[in-house]
């Protein structure tokens, strides 16, 4: 879809204007560029900054939409081909929409368009990561999918929660884990799904 390969240019154009040193890490690079846009790819990450988005985005290897807060779909420019991406616009103030929102987001994925979301729900407001919400992870299992772990580390340093101003030239790492067949997990796998990919991205934290 062009407007998702014209939202990874602009991805990468804002990573770009604050002169972040971006690290792509694979934990098994084969396993990932052999995956199947049609089999329902989800991507799972933590959340630091408003930057994530744009990393994701810019440095997976596909391009992707993304389930994100409302509030993005008014950003000048980057708001726009999100919106022509498929992108979910999710309001946390209003559970019913959300619930919507998710199943629209599962339509989506089964028709080929691999899908980021934050489970945390909002960014965090230290280096620590928030708990996973189990809602979050319906995208996988009604989609009966593939999980991606990613973990970003590195955005928070250019700009934090609450703050107006980007640091520059910050390091960024972009830690992209081994795929979990959702199709493979057993009952209580599925039940315990965000446990474990929360504790896969905690562990790339602190190794990377």
């Amino acid at each position: 879809m062009l407007a998702r390969k014209e939202l990874k240019r602009f991805s990468r154009m804002l990573l770009g204007a604050t002169f972040a040193k971006v690290e792509v890490i694979y934990e098994d690079e084969e396993a990932i560029k052999a995956l199947d846009k049609s089999s329902g790819i989800v991507v799972v990450s933590n959340h630091q900054s408003n930057l994530d988005p744009p990393l994701i985005n810019g440095y997976f290897p596909m391009d992707l939409g993304f389930v994100a807060k409302k509030e993005m779909a008014s950003w000048p420019f980057y708001g726009i081909w999100m919106r022509k991406s498929h992108c979910i616009f999710l309001d946390r103030s209003n559970p019913r929409e959300g619930i919507k929102s998710i199943k629209k987001a599962v339509k989506i994925i089964k028709s080929g368009y691999p899908t980021a979301i934050f489970p945390e729900g909002a960014r965090s407001l230290t280096e620590e990561m928030g708990d996973f919400k189990k809602g979050s992870f319906r995208l996988a299992t009604d989609t009966n999918g593939i999980i991606v772990p990613v973990t970003v580390k590195g955005t928070y340093d250019i700009q934090r929660r609450g703050s107006i101003w980007m640091k520059m030239g910050r390091k960024v790492k972009l830690i992209i884990d081994k795929p979990i067949d959702v199709k493979e997990s057993s009952m209580e796998e599925r039940k315990m799904l965000d446990i474990k990919v929360k504790k896969i991205i905690e562990e790339n934290y602190r190794r990377y």
